[in-house]
């Protein structure tokens, strides 16, 4: 099923074997079993994590609905961002919140939240790829708690656990530098920047395309869920 990434370079049929490599990595009882396994931050159990992760969700959902964004757009993206990495942004990834990388943001969020022009949805994307210091694995956690049913984030713990699939005898989604020892280093995507974007947000949609093609198969309720799966299994180095 090919939705988000109509306006890339990918087919309907690269969708269909990327699937069909999907299924056979991730077998339906181990991704499950992976995402009712699922922590994160300082949470003691799945239970646990999965409510803080629905409240941070749930607030910057209502936000990106609501009328007047404005006097509450710093405190969003912060929220999320800390959620994700322990943290608020740092100096230098603070960047996003002055002009024009806010601006920017703000009409990605409210393109992806209207959700139905594809096209616009990746020109968004890219352009919000071009901030310094801020690319996918932050993006992708703003984009996701838009709406969970829809989006999913691509961070570099799911990177890996994607690492093995290939389209024409090559890695399809890019392995995301991470600080952790001993896991692959990320891939190097281009020194154009121009070009870096356009080639994470390609992949970036074939990542939904491809967890909306798959979903049924799994007893699972979100594309979200599905990527929690993914975030637990990026570690084992199997999927390497």
């Amino acid at each position: 099923m090919q939705f988000y990434s109509k306006s890339t370079q990918f087919s309907e049929s690269d969708i269909d074997e990327i699937s069909n490599q999907f299924y056979t990595i991730f077998p339906k009882p181990r991704l499950e079993e992976a995402y009712h396994n699922f922590t994160w931050g300082k949470a003691k159990t799945t239970a646990e994590a999965v409510k803080v992760r629905e409240s941070v969700y749930e607030e910057f959902s209502s936000w990106t609905n609501s009328i007047n964004r404005e006097p509450n757009t710093y405190e969003q993206i912060q929220k999320v961002h800390k959620w994700g990495f322990g943290r608020n942004l740092d100096k230098r990834e603070s960047i996003l919140l002055e002009d024009p990388y806010l601006l920017n943001f703000l009409v990605m969020i409210e393109t992806w939240k209207i959700s139905q022009d594809p096209k616009k949805m990746l020109n968004t994307l890219e352009t919000c790829l071009l901030t310094p210091y801020v690319k996918i694995a932050r993006f992708s956690k703003w984009i996701c708690f838009i709406d969970q049913s829809k989006f999913a984030i691509y961070d570099s713990r799911v990177s890996l656990a994607l690492r093995t699939i290939t389209l024409n005898q090559k890695r399809i989604f890019p392995t995301l530098g991470a600080k952790s020892k001993g896991r692959p280093n990320g891939d190097f995507i281009g020194s154009n920047p121009q070009t870096a974007a356009k080639r994470v947000a390609a992949s970036y949609m074939l990542f939904l395309d491809v967890l909306h093609t798959t979903i049924n198969e799994y007893d699972l309720s979100s594309v979200a869920q599905m990527e929690m799966a993914l975030f637990m299994l990026g570690p084992e180095k199997e999927y390497w």
